[in-house]
This record gives structure tokens, sequence and C-alpha cells, in this order.
């Protein structure tokens, strides 16, 4: 006879499971987009800071480091792919010659979606509104928690 608690605990195994699998599979595919030198985690961070930013206040390098919590230098490397693949324009900034302001380019902001952004959208459509909340609260706790560790 099974009781409630064995139940939840087989339930958080299974959940547990899964996150490491998760972990794995976007070891994997870290891995191999590197291979290919397509764009990593902090090139995709960059391009949606970037493209969120208000057009009346472009983002600036400085802004980006910031955010990224990475150095200028950095900064630097990832602008460079970013100009590479043609997502991103790095021009004068209006108001300060010693600036420069970044922005999508067009051909960037009117691309589709990443092929990994539409297969997460797919899947999430597939759940109720309420099986949508339960997923993210667990998912933001989960960040949260990786955020802490040091």
């Amino acid at each position: 006879m099974t009781d409630i608690k064995d139940a939840t605990q087989v339930t958080t195994r299974e959940l547990v499971d899964r996150v490491d699998d998760l972990r794995r599979a976007e070891s994997q595919l870290a891995r191999r987009l590197s291979l290919r030198r397509a764009p990593n985690d902090t090139d995709r961070e960059a391009m949606r800071f970037i493209s969120e930013a208000p057009a009346d206040s472009p983002a600036t390098p400085g802004d980006l480091a910031a955010h990224l919590n990475v150095s200028t230098a950095a900064v630097t490397s990832i602008l460079r792919r970013l100009q590479e693949r043609e997502q991103v324009v790095v021009a004068p900034h209006p108001q300060d010659a010693r600036s420069k302001v970044l922005r999508p380019s067009l051909r960037d902001a009117n691309a589709p979606v990443d092929d990994l952004t539409q297969r997460i959208e797919d899947i999430a459509s597939e759940f109720t509104p309420e099986q949508s909340d339960v997923v993210s609260r667990f998912l933001r706790r989960l960040t949260e928690e990786i955020s802490d560790l040091s």
C-alpha cells in the first residue's frame, strides 16, 4: 500500500530526474552550437536586451556589459560575433560622440524566432493556463535557486 507521502516522493524524484535530463540536453546543445559557431546563451541574451531597449533610449555597450555582468572587453567580442552574423548594428550615439548605440539589424528584427524558441512556444501552447502557471512557478523558483548558488 502506497501512502500519499510515498507518491509525493516518487513525483518529486521524477521531477528531479526530468530537470537533470534537461540540464544534460541543454549542455549537449551548447556544445553543438559552439562547434557550429551558432549563437550561445550570452549572444541570445545580448540580442534580447538590445531588441527590448526602447527606440528612444537604445542600449549602449556599457549598458550591455552591466546587464550581462561582463567586462567591456567581453562585450566587444560579443558585439563582433553579432555583427559578423549581421544581427546587430553599432552606430554613433546621437548625443555623445564618445559612445555607441546598439540596435538589432532590420534583417534580425524581421526574422522569425530561432528554432529552439519556436519549439518552446509550440510545447507551451499544449498546456492549460493553470498548468502553465504551475510550470512557470516551478521554473521561476528553480532559476532563483540556481542564481543563488555561488
